[in-house]
């Protein structure tokens, strides 16, 4: 359904004013009022009253539109994925005895999410684009559309205000107000698949659990074996000891497990300040989404640093880490809201952040350029024994290999994704 045309052939509705009555209606009631009592003429005298109560009741119609009027707009989802659909409806409420003949709605809607069969005009002004609609509403009566969103673009789009005008059925008077306020439709970045990322199927982050823990935690059982003489009677797993007719005591995961914090760097070029790729970028933050939910399938402890901000700031983003159910919504949360450009570059975002990290933390760095600062910083803190992963977007793989640092090179120049290809010391020829 395309937009509606909204007022008949030729009837011409200038909706900037808030009435379509001027003086001279005032003039003509008054003319018409002294030539019936000067030629006692009844016809044209009860046409004078018959004209100020048409006025007077527009008046007061159009005065009362508004409050019984009532807008929504509702998503079949408040978060979706890039590349998804989602169904945007639409419902207005009549709750008066007064008629509605007319209502336009002007409403705000993001330009870059599109909308099946219907044309946005983008509004310089607000950076938004203007949803017009026409209704019509007879007394406590209710409409509704459905209408399609493409999730085309990654981020937080909002939508609204919106603003209603209506009026009394003849047109003289307007009114105008605002009736329903803002509405935020997240889209995540698009997720590759685990078969299309072709990572090693075990330790893709070159996590090593502890052999043996100096600290266990007893609120996660990691199996069980046979009991041994020194194991506490908390230890004992019944069920497990039933079913095999014999002791079993439970088996308890380390205390601290392996963390993966994901340094996203959204630099596309040699140096942040030269602007941005903007395909390149995207592709960027889709692996990095992509990573963390892979992690989240390990049941690893994931947390987030971006040298990109959320909108209306100009700080780096950074999500603690940490095992929560909600975690991957969390970081899924962040990369949809980053902005394209970086707040500092990435090597010196690294040598600030890992401090606060601990020794035995993962920093899984995801970028789609490696340049010569980027990997000085990279060896000095392999180095110093720090845990290490780099997946890089660039044309090609470093030149020089980083002792210490898995490296896995995902080439973007491609029209599909491709499988990543891992760059081993052992395959490359001594110099």
């Amino acid at each position: 359904m395309s937009t509606w045309s909204f007022l008949p052939k030729g009837r011409r509705l200038d909706t900037g004013k808030d009435t379509q009555f001027s003086d001279a209606w005032i003039v003509l009631g008054l003319l018409l009022t002294l030539l019936g009592l000067a030629l006692e003429h009844a016809f044209l005298t009860m046409a004078a009253a018959f004209l100020f109560v048409v006025v007077g009741s527009s008046w007061l119609w159009a005065a009362a539109s508004l409050d019984g009027l009532h807008y929504r707009r509702r998503f079949s989802e408040g978060r979706a994925f890039q590349g998804e659909t989602v169904t945007l409806t639409l419902e207005l409420h009549n709750r008066h005895w007064l008629p509605l003949p007319w209502i336009t709605v002007r409403d705000r809607f993001p330009p870059e999410l599109p909308v099946d069969q219907v044309e946005l005009d983008y509004n310089p002004t607000t950076h938004q684009a203007d949803f017009n609609t026409f209704w019509s509403l007879g007394p406590y009566r209710q409409a509704v559309r459905h209408f399609t969103v493409h999730c085309s673009r990654r981020g937080f789009h909002c939508y609204g205000p919106a603003v209603a005008t209506t009026g009394d059925g003849f047109g003289f008077f307007n009114r105008r107000g605002p009736v329903a306020g803002e509405q935020r439709l997240i889209v995540y970045p698009r997720l590759y698949p685990a078969q299309a990322l072709r990572l090693p199927t075990q330790n893709p982050f070159g996590a090593v659990r502890t052999a043996n823990p100096l600290f266990e935690d007893p609120l996660r059982t990691a199996g069980t074996r046979e009991w041994q003489p020194g194991d506490s009677l908390r230890r004992i797993h019944w069920k497990a000891t039933a079913h095999l007719q014999q002791m079993q005591s439970r088996v308890y995961e380390p205390a601290e497990e392996p963390l993966v914090i994901f340094f996203l760097n959204v630099t596309t070029l040699p140096r942040h300040w030269h602007g941005y790729i903007p395909e390149l970028q995207e592709r960027t933050i889709s692996v990095a989404a992509s990573l963390a939910a892979l992690a989240d399938q390990e049941r690893l402890a994931t947390g987030l640093v971006v040298n990109g901000a959320l909108p209306g700031s100009d700080q780096p983003i950074r999500v603690p880490a940490s095992r929560n159910p909600n975690q991957l919504t969390l970081l899924l949360e962040m990369l949809a809201a980053v902005t394209p450009f970086a707040t500092q570059p990435m090597e010196q975002l690294l040598m600030e952040q890992v401090r606060q990290l601990p020794w035995g933390a993962i920093l899984a760095v995801v970028t789609a350029v490696v340049h010569d600062e980027l990997l000085i910083t990279l060896q000095e803190l392999a180095a110093a024994g720090r845990r290490l992963v780099l997946f890089t977007l660039a044309a090609e793989p470093p030149q020089a290999l980083l002792p210490g640092v898995d490296i896995y090179h995902l080439p973007h120049l491609v029209e599909d994704w491709i499988a990543p290809v891992r760059v081993d010391a052992a395959e490359e020829s001594p110099s």
